[in-house]
């Protein structure tokens, strides 16, 4: 049976008509409704409404229905136009807001077009393509940051863990090969012009050769007990270097001596100094005698001309008028004024037996000087109290005073108690208080650099580490005006603009920042003066004075001071050689921008006549510089990279350090004349360590000299003469110091010693009448102790005793020998040698020897002092020192 179409459907549709009842399905062949995925313009056959006819078709023919191939139309309802989508175009990414609806994105940017019309926010996620390549960059950022810090962090931690921060970065570096190992990276040697030096072998360079160990028993003898320790940076311990050299080229064998004894060549051996003698005076003496006026005035002048501007750590002129008041009226200073008086009167006395002045008094005078010292200020009760400024002052003055006498030990102890004394009162700070006057303050400024200077230079002679840290001391560099200048426009206006003060002074020294350069500088051996500039107009205008020069001092001391502490510090001993080179470079340019920061007047390379004070403080500034050059590059005289140069070899840097540490010796030696005058160099020249600078000198070229001049073979004659000319000198000293005689002992039987392998002339140097000079010696100095070669003691005379009664009659005494006046005490007067002191004044306590002879009182059985001659005061407000 033919069907009829149906009313409303076009001519094109195809009803298909089940046996069951059900919606009828009509596919409409005229023009079918657009499905996802297809064109109005490109009509297809849906693949659902395909299924859907074969599936009627079976089910048909399954159930035994005739089915006609002529009945083609079945019956499907239309789609509704809602269902279709409204946007035909592929997105590759929706935005958020439409996939939680779950409806087609437009794609849209920056707002799709359905967040649009919805009127709400549009955001787009990050594509996981993007999002992969964004963790990648912040991982490579993070990763090129943690290499910088890694690069830092190697400049300032020690030798062991640098080389492993250094292995890992070559291990992941650009093209470069990883270390698969990681025990391997102890056995890197970098190829490198930067790192031409094992980075593994710091401590076998030089005089750093075991710097972290005592090679000897200290305890064992009274000798090594007051020798002590002493590190590598001492010139007793490079002799100790030079005498293992000098008794390897005696056998005319090559190479270093190996010491089969470990006391062959012990420390003490080779000490100069006398700490192994005592020094207190053998008999009792007067506590508050005091020297007749004219010596007392000369002891007090040759202090501050030859102490005070290189040491101010007594107000010149607040103590001048103390000194004025005390001899003129019937003042009652306190105990411990007296004691800085007595130290000043020690410490001249002993210059003036250097210099053979003709107002010079006993020979053992300033022994006794000391011992009044010590009884008013440094005994048991005065050890146990809190410190003072004068406490200060006294120590700074006793430890000042047995450096002078070559007791460097004992002054390195006694050293370190006066700046634990300075730093309990706050002297190593910065002052801001209203309360104390300006003066007052830039006194206190130049004890503390008094006390740091001269630390310093202990800590150079020992080779011990220093008692001030790093970082304790925010005081201001002194200005460079004298104390009758401080009140003036130029000083005054410093004094009250700290700001001010910064930038003319403290800004303008060559040590700024120094203790803030990193463990391992960059460029630090090509570092030149010209990297580090200051600003030194306002300084180079200042008119000359002593406190100029002093501030110069204290610029050069906190260099030299870091020359110790980078190069000699026990750390050095894991640190690579090639860290250690870029300090030595960094510091080589700080020192050389010192000199050319140098005032004009203190230039020691001009040679014109200027006064003796001016010539003193050249002369001590050009000690110092040399000093400090020698220090410096000590580590690299070395046979370690020390041959000869080619035209195709550059020099190592090693051996530049090397040359520049034998020329500063050579320009060191040209300071005085050829010909020695000890009188003469006592008098211009820091005479208180004139003898370590001269042994400074003597045992860098002992040592090249022993190396056969291997890093400068042109200059061996040069050498011999430099270093004859050195121990003629200290010869010379010897006439009047033992600690001279001691030295020149130790250096002249090294280069004698030197010249049986090098085939060298000594004929010219005064040993032939060695023997018949020591017995002199001896019995002209009379030092306590000392034994002469037939096995007799002889004794000194003491310096001041009572009676003849007292004195031992199995002394050996020469008949030229005076013993010094007895002062004699009556119940009603006093007598200061010439000075009479009101009755009020009179010491009580007295005791009175068997022979009816009055003194000052003196235990004979316990050995010690009665105190309180002087009723105690109520002024000693006007004998404050500062």
């Amino acid at each position: 049976m033919e069907t009829q179409p149906d009313e409303g459907r076009s001519q094109g549709d195809i009803p298909l008509r089940p046996h069951t009842d059900g919606p009828s399905v009509v596919i409409s062949t005229a023009n079918p409704p657009a499905l996802p995925g297809t064109s109005l313009h490109n009509p297809q056959k849906p693949k659902l409404a395909t299924r859907t006819v074969h599936a009627e078709k079976k089910q048909l023919l399954s159930s035994g229905t005739a089915y006609s191939a002529s009945s083609s139309k079945v019956a499907i309802p239309r789609q509704r136009a809602t269902a279709a989508p409204r946007f035909s175009r592929r997105v590759p990414l929706a935005c958020e807001s439409c996939r939680q609806r779950k409806t087609k994105c437009s794609g849209d940017t920056p707002i799709c077009r359905q967040c649009k019309e919805l009127r709400i926010s549009c955001r787009y996620p990050v594509s996981w393509r993007d999002r992969t390549k964004g963790e990648m960059d912040k991982l490579s950022i993070k990763t090129m940051e943690y290499e910088n810090l890694l690069r830092e962090l190697g400049t300032h931690v020690d030798g062991r863990a640098a080389e492993r921060i250094k292995n890992v970065l070559e291990k992941y570096s650009d093209g470069g090969e990883g270390i698969s190992n990681g025990t391997q990276s102890s056995s890197v040697t970098p190829q490198d012009d930067d790192h031409d030096d094992e980075v593994s072998l710091p401590s076998s360079i030089g005089s750093l050769d075991a710097i972290d160990r005592v090679t000897e028993d200290l305890n064992r003898t009274p000798s090594s007990r007051a020798t002590g320790y002493m590190g590598k940076n001492s010139e007793v311990i490079w002799m100790q270097r030079v005498r293992m050299e000098a008794e390897q080229r005696s056998r005319k064998l090559p190479g270093s001596y190996e010491a089969e004894d470990e006391d062959e060549f012990a420390i003490h051996s080779v000490n100069y100094h006398l700490d192994d003698m005592d020094i207190s005076v053998p008999g009792p003496v007067h506590v508050y005698w005091m020297p007749p006026r004219k010596v007392a005035d000369k002891f007090f002048e040759d202090y501050l001309e030859t102490v005070h501007p290189f040491f101010p750590i007594i107000s010149r002129t607040l103590f001048s008028a103390q000194y004025k008041t005390f001899f003129e009226s019937a003042a009652r200073p306190g105990d411990k004024w007296l004691a800085i008086l007595n130290m000043i009167f020690a410490i001249a006395a002993k210059h003036a037996h250097l210099t053979q002045a003709p107002w010079r008094g006993d020979e053992n005078d300033h022994l006794a000087y000391l011992t009044r010292a010590r009884i008013l200020s440094m005994n048991g009760d005065v050890l146990f109290s809190h410190p003072d400024l004068q406490q200060v002052q006294v120590e700074g003055l006793i430890s000042y005073y047995l450096l002078s006498s070559d007791q460097i030990n004992r002054s390195w102890r006694i050293a370190a108690l006066a700046v634990r004394s300075a730093i309990t009162l706050g002297l190593n700070m910065k002052n801001t208080s209203e309360g104390t006057a300006k003066l007052s303050k830039e006194a206190r400024y130049r004890v503390w650099w008094c006390l740091y200077t001269f630390e310093h230079m202990l800590g150079i002679m020992t080779g011990r580490a220093s008692t001030i840290t790093d970082g304790i001391c925010t005081t201001p560099f002194p200005l460079p005006f004298e104390e009758d200048q401080l009140l003036q426009p130029a000083a005054a206006k410093l004094l009250n603009e700290p700001e001010l003060r910064h930038e003319y002074i403290d800004a303008a020294m060559a040590c700024s920042s120094v203790r803030l350069m990193p463990s391992n500088p960059r460029g630090g051996r090509d570092a030149r003066p010209a990297d580090k500039p200051r600003d030194v107009k306002w300084l180079r205008s200042v008119h000359p004075s002593s406190a100029l020069g002093f501030l110069h001092y204290v610029d050069l001391a906190v260099i030299a001071q870091e020359i110790v502490n980078r190069v000699y510090s026990l750390d050095c001993v894991s640190i690579p050689w090639s860290h250690i080179e870029n300090r030595i470079g960094d510091l080589r340019a700080r020192i050389d921008l010192w000199y050319a920061n140098l005032h004009e007047s203190y230039d020691f390379s001009r040679r014109d006549n200027q006064p003796s004070d001016t010539i003193r403080g050249k002369l001590f500034l050009a000690f110092h510089y040399y000093s400090a050059r020698i220090t410096l590059g000590r580590p690299c005289l070395c046979r370690r990279d020390a041959g000869p140069t080619t035209a195709n070899k550059k020099p190592t840097f090693s051996h530049e350090m090397a040359v520049i540490t034998l020329e500063s010796a050579l320009r060191m030696l040209e300071l005085i004349p050829d010909e020695p005058d000890a009188v003469r160099l006592y008098d211009i020249c820091p005479w208180w360590c004139i003898l370590h600078y001269l042994m400074q000198t003597t045992t860098v070229l002992l040592l090249e000299l022993s190396f056969g001049s291997i890093h400068m073979p042109d200059e061996e004659m040069n050498f011999l003469a430099a270093a004859k000319k050195a121990i003629r000198w200290i010869f010379a000293m010897a006439e009047n110091s033992l600690a001279s005689r001691r030295a020149w002992e130790l250096c002249y039987s090294s280069l004698r010693q030197i010249s049986i392998g090098m085939n060298y002339d000594l004929s010219d140097m005064p040993a032939s009448d060695y023997e018949a000079h020591f017995q002199k010696f001896v019995l002209s100095k009379q030092q306590p102790g000392l034994s002469t070669q037939s096995g007799e003691t002889v004794r000194p005379t003491p310096a001041f005793y009572t009676t003849a009664a007292d004195v031992n009659p199995a002394t050996t005494i020469p008949s030229d020998v005076t013993p010094n006046p007895v002062v004699q005490f009556t119940p009603n007067r006093y007598q200061f040698q010439g000075v009479s002191v009101p009755p009020n004044l009179v010491p009580t306590n007295l005791e009175v020897s068997s022979g009816g002879d009055t003194y000052f009182p003196y235990d004979p059985i316990s050995g010690e002092f009665i105190r309180s001659f002087f009723p105690s005061s109520t002024e000693e407000d006007l004998w404050d020192g500062m």
